[in-house]
């Protein structure tokens, strides 16, 4: 039976502005997890990320950021990301390093958005999740996301995780907790 806090990894571009229209929809994303009581994961950036992890606050979930940094110092010096995340834990192994860790601490990878670091993310999340995990692409948040779900056909390969995408951020949340749920019940019997 189902009994795991889901962890949702929230991939997108740590460079977008956070009062536009796809920010609106990542903090949407971090309230609807939050309300299900899973845990947000984010790479402890600033732009679609941070606004996820501000959401789940909101809703009163729990953020985790995965710094790419050896500590707090570095972490706002030479990153420039922000502290606000209710747990940090800090790698020390850059951004690449960083992104294979937070993708296989998740249960379930969301995208949003996003570029070349997104990207190198959601490959990381076709390659390395399983049976059992769930990717899922908000379609239409604009950036590389958009384009995934070609990438993932042209491979020609099938990830072992549930592969899904949904335009509205709610129903993206709730069908890849749905999917999680179906999955893992599969898993443990």
């Amino acid at each position: 039976m189902f009994s795991q806090i889901p962890k949702f990894a929230v991939l997108g571009s740590a460079r977008e502005l956070e009062d536009s229209e796809i920010s609106r929809k990542a903090f949407q994303l971090g309230e609807e997890i939050g309300k299900l009581g899973g845990i947000v994961l984010t790479g402890g950036c600033p732009g679609l990320p941070h606004m996820a992890a501000l959401g789940a606050k909101n809703s009163g979930g729990l953020s985790i950021a995965v710094s790419p940094a050896m500590n707090k110092i570095e972490h706002l010096e030479r990153f420039c990301y922000p502290v606000d995340s209710d747990v940090m834990i800090f790698t020390g192994m850059g951004n690449k390093g960083r992104n294979v860790i937070l993708i296989r601490s998740a249960d379930i990878a969301l995208f949003v958005g996003g570029g070349i670091g997104t990207l190198n993310e959601f490959t990381i999340a076709f390659d390395e999740l399983n049976h059992g995990h769930v990717i899922g692409v908000l379609s239409g948040s604009g950036g590389l996301s958009d384009t995934f779900l070609d990438i993932a056909a042209r491979s020609g390969r099938t990830p072992l995780a549930s592969l899904l995408t949904e335009g509205n951020p709610r129903l993206l949340v709730q069908n890849s907790f749905t999917e999680f749920a179906r999955n893992g019940d599969r898993v443990s019997t």
